[in-house]
């Protein structure tokens, strides 16, 4: 499987548009911080400490400190009223932000739905709080995966009805404000249009790709968009 990822991948492999602060500083030798910001993709997302573990390869001699402040089950609305004590107080060099994924599910109780314009003014409520306090953080956007109704899962497309354009709203924030963007669901549209049995493998769930998916397809764009 590990290979026919790699292939798969190959294909579809898209050139960021920025470079990330944080691989120039610890080449640099300077001893960065990172918060990692967002739903389950992000607190359980084996992605994770596979970048923790290679950001640490990149210098040796620079002290990584990576901070997972995911939220399972939680969308922007959370992410705004917990910005303070989940990414400001860590005071990070760099924070990774995802949560278009919950954003874009039908919560029962309608108080916790968050409509596409409400997802990008959270986001750039998010956003404008942490320049507003730590001015120099790098701050980077990410897409996720798409979701399916998978068996195992619990309707995972069928509420998100609208997720392509809550990650379509992610990209605009970006734009708009210059921010560098890992656009994960472009990869996960491309190895779903090329073969959407193997997509429903590596999503087995309906939304949560698994420990080995998370490793060999999130991470890798994570890292090439970073050191690019």
């Amino acid at each position: 499987m590990k290979i026919r990822l790699c292939l798969l991948l190959s294909l579809f492999a898209v050139s960021p548009a920025f470079a990330s602060k944080l691989v120039d500083n610890l080449r640099a030798g300077k001893a960065q911080t990172v918060v990692v910001y967002g739903t389950s993709l992000t607190a359980g997302g084996k992605w994770v400490p596979e970048t923790k573990a290679w950001l640490e390869k990149i210098n040796p001699a620079a002290q990584v400190t990576v901070i997972n402040s995911g939220m399972s089950g939680k969308n922007s609305l959370l992410g705004v009223a917990k910005l303070d004590e989940a990414v400001i107080a860590k005071k990070p060099d760099t924070v990774l932000i995802e949560f278009a994924v919950n954003d874009a599910f039908l919560y029962d109780d309608l108080k916790e739905r968050v409509s596409v314009a409400d997802s990008a003014k959270n986001l750039e409520t998010i956003i404008e709080g942490i320049k507003k306090a730590l001015p120099d953080t790098e701050i980077i956007l990410q897409t996720m995966n798409p979701a399916w109704d998978s068996p195992k899962g619990n309707g995972s497309a069928t509420k998100r009805p609208e997720l392509a354009a809550y990650y379509e709203g992610y990209r605009t924030v970006a734009k708009k404000h210059g921010l560098l963007l890992i656009d994960h669901n472009k990869n996960w549209e491309a190895i779903r249009q090329k073969d959407q049995a193997e997509f429903e493998k590596l999503v087995n769930d309906g939304v949560h790709p698994t420990a080995e998916a998370s490793i060999q397809v999130t991470f890798p764009e994570v890292k090439k968009v970073l050191e690019k």
